[in-house]
């Protein structure tokens, strides 16, 4: 019974002629990789980042509109919004 649900494993065979077609395709494909990854490394050569820098600002997280000021809670009108929106989901 168990031979019906599971039958014998499939057994492939492929010829020499196959195998050597194979490693041909692969080498290509591994030279056609390499050329590709120079030339790639030659155009990142020309491309530099530069450094941008802001000026720092020591009250960014207590600004009204800051996310880290929504997140904290610190300023009024974060409160009275998590205030109202707690009242308002718990009226749902």
């Amino acid at each position: 019974m168990f031979r019906v649900i599971f039958p014998y494993p499939y057994q492939i065979e492929v010829s020499r002629l196959r195998q050597t077609e194979f490693a041909k395709l692969l080498r290509h494909l591994e030279e056609v990789h390499l050329a590709w990854a120079t030339e790639w490394k030659r155009r990142q050569d020309d491309f530099k980042i530069e450094n941008i820098r802001f000026r720092h600002d020591p009250t960014w997280n207590k600004r009204i509109l800051s996310l880290q000021a929504a997140r904290d809670g610190r300023i009024w009108f974060w409160r009275a919004t998590r205030v109202f929106l707690t009242w308002g989901v718990a009226s749902i």
